[in-house]
């Protein structure tokens, strides 16, 4: 009973306290470790690479000195290493986002329209992504490998030719690309199959009453309903295709030469393996700047196509 009567008056209190406590109050503190840890993990890490980039900072000369000004940001500029990785970045993002979606929304189709074994098949799909890329692409590694590996005994089987699939330049990128594609056409696949099921049956009924082909429905049903869906899934593969890091670090470390050598792992190489730290901070505050105008152009139409519809509703 005195147990009783104890979780009744603490429940009283925490009932008073948040009754004497404006709705404003409440809503900052639960808030609040959240914004701590952007604050401590985001904020000040980015205001620290701000302040480095305009300083001279060469790890192996003393470290971090004297105020420059925009010295940096015109020798990052100037530097041809910086713009063919990021020629190279893009290549990569071009290739491999259209692939992905391309086969990612096909697949999801084909998973829409099956009527046994669907849920074995998408608890299959996703093996791609229960492990990070840099333990799957150790795997890819030894897939790739010239001596042992199992693709060049697959082709050799069939008397075809053996390329080096990572120490050729002229392919080493595209061994990149199909590693992310396998990778991550299971993420895009997912999304627009919970697109698919999401979307109303009335329109289909009524085209189906209608006597529409299945062209038709799906030109001017299915894919305009399933827009906004896409559109999210393309910006976020995008922004993930523009960052990469690990498969590059752990396939090809940005060679045969600099072939694969995208943005992120320039940024590496200059930073944490030559310690100038302040064309590192330049090149990360640059690459800031153009993913987030980036995304504020890309996704102003689709925040804007929300609104209007929750407006409508």
């Amino acid at each position: 009973m005195a147990n009783v009567l104890g979780v009744s008056h603490a429940s009283d209190m925490v009932v008073r306290s948040k009754a004497g406590m404006s709705d404003r109050t409440f809503s900052i503190l639960l808030v609040a470790p959240a914004l701590a840890v952007i604050l401590v993990f985001a904020i000040l890490p980015l205001v620290y690479a701000l302040d480095v980039s305009f300083r001279f900072a060469d790890l192996t000369r003393g470290g971090i000195r004297e105020y420059v000004g925009l010295d940096n940001y015109r020798r990052v500029f100037s530097d041809s290493n910086f713009w063919t990785a990021g020629w190279i970045t893009l290549k990569f993002t071009v290739v491999a986002v259209t692939l992905q979606m391309t086969l990612g929304v096909g697949i999801a189709f084909l998973l829409h329209g099956m009527t046994v074994g669907k849920g074995l098949v998408r608890s299959l799909i996703i093996l791609p992504l229960a492990t990070s890329a840099a333990v799957t692409g150790l795997f890819w590694r030894y897939l790739y490998d010239t001596q042992f590996g199992v693709l060049n005994w697959i082709l050799g089987s069939f008397g075809l030719p053996e390329p080096n699939w990572l120490g050729d330049y002229t392919i080493a990128l595209w061994s990149v690309v199909i590693f992310d594609v396998w990778q991550w056409t299971p993420f895009v696949a997912l999304i627009a199959l919970a697109g698919l099921q999401a979307l109303p049956r009335e329109p289909f009924e009524a085209a189906e009453l209608d006597g529409a082909s299945s062209w038709r429905v799906l030109r001017t049903l299915t894919f305009p309903l399933l827009k906004p869906v896409l559109f999210l899934v393309l910006v976020l593969r995008t922004i993930d295709c523009v960052r990469l890091y690990d498969a590059v670090a752990v396939l090809t470390r940005g060679g045969p030469g600099t072939s694969t050598e995208t943005m992120t792992f320039y940024l590496y190489r200059t930073g944490l393996k030559l310690f100038r730290m302040d064309y590192a901070s330049t090149m990360a505050i640059f690459f800031l700047y153009v993913m987030l105008v980036a995304a504020i152009f890309a996704l102003t139409p689709l925040l804007k196509q929300f609104t209007d519809r929750a407006k409508e509703a």
